[in-house]
């Protein structure tokens, strides 16, 4: 900046005016070349600059009280604190011949027939007919019924995976892709305005997979039936050793595990009798040693927001589906080991 002889700005300067404020006899007018002006709220040309918008803070969303939902599966709720819980993503594991399609499809029909929740089953190793007709004739669930009624939809995604054609009405159009298998997943969703549904099971899917894409497809999964407030049920054909090792990829993405057993264990003479092992529904083998029976029981290895059974709790299947003991297993030992001192006394 130039300055005459009396220390006032030189007419040509385009920023001729300056505030008497900023004068210093040593150094002359300081407020545009200290950048006083700045500090006062003003850019270098003594213009005050349009003030930038604030921005506005988000606000965190509320804390709401978890929604359950009943099962309809006599004896679970009341292991889990009342019911699962709504819009959450759940692994039913178990071996071959635990329950798992039985449970499923008990929670998807229950949905429907007691608490006005439609559903979606997604089928990816057995077809539509089979499932169909296999809970038909065991239990005398009719789900073609209320397919024909628009309150659920089994999705053929088998059929594609095999390259072979299908005359359902909602299948996985070939070829078969993850893209076209989340797509045609949406689709029955809105279709029904599904609020449960099944998928049957992540392990045709972790055969084409490795760990890092499998994971990746569960969360994408995950957030999609989420994002549509659906409680679903993932089934994992995992074996009973599965939980001594190393956890499974879908463990760690899930909201809660339930896991089915299914074992063979010796009965105890003078404690269960042929007659009251037929009552219960369990399966007698016998070996060249001891009777065995085939029983079954179901645990919660984990569930998120709620609190839960920490035992294994005895389930038998019969002509109405699975009934869940509120008796503990533990409890069961118990009073199987005071049987036996008893007899040696």
């Amino acid at each position: 900046m130039s300055y005459d002889d009396q220390g006032q700005p030189a007419n040509n300067d385009p920023y001729s005016y300056q505030d008497p404020s900023q004068y210093d006899p040593s150094q002359g007018y300081t407020g545009y070349e200290s950048g006083s002006y700045e500090n006062q709220g003003y850019d270098n040309s003594g213009y005050a600059p349009t003030p930038p918008p604030q921005e506005q803070q988000p606000t965190r969303p509320q804390l709401q009280q978890l929604q359950r939902i009943p099962s309809g599966i006599p004896g679970f709720d009341q292991i889990v604190g009342g019911g699962l819980i709504r819009d959450r993503v759940y692994l039913l594991a178990g071996p071959a011949g635990a329950g798992k399609t039985i449970f499923s499809t008990q929670f998807l029909y229950n949905g429907i027939s007691k608490y006005n929740e439609n559903g979606i089953y997604v089928v990816l190793e057995e077809t539509p007919q089979q499932l169909r007709e296999n809970v038909y004739n065991s239990f005398g669930w009719n789900i073609q019924t209320y397919e024909d009624n628009g309150n659920i939809v089994v999705l053929d995604a088998i059929s594609s995976r095999l390259g072979l054609s299908s005359s359902e009405r909602f299948v996985v159009p070939r070829p078969f892709t993850l893209e076209s298998l989340l797509y045609e997943i949406q689709n029955a969703i809105q279709t029904v305005n599904a609020r449960r549904v099944v998928i049957d099971s992540l392990d045709a899917m972790s055969l084409e997979l490795t760990q890092v894409d499998l994971r990746s497809l569960i969360q994408r999964l995950t957030m999609i039936l989420k994002s549509f407030g659906c409680t679903t049920l993932l089934v994992s054909g995992q074996a009973e050793t599965s939980n001594q090792g190393r956890k499974s990829v879908e463990e760690y993405v899930v909201d809660g595990m339930i896991r089915l057993h299914h074992n063979l264990e010796e009965s105890v003479s003078g404690e269960t009798t042929l007659e009251q092992n037929a009552l219960q529904g369990n399966s007698l083998e016998e070996d060249s040693f001891s009777m065995k029976v085939r029983s079954r029981k179901i645990e919660i290895p984990k569930m998120r927001g709620t609190s839960h059974s920490q035992y294994q709790h005895p389930f038998i299947i019969n002509e109405n589906g699975i009934e869940i003991k509120s008796e503990p297993e533990v409890t069961k030992r118990l009073r199987r080991a005071i049987f036996k001192a008893k007899q040696v006394d």
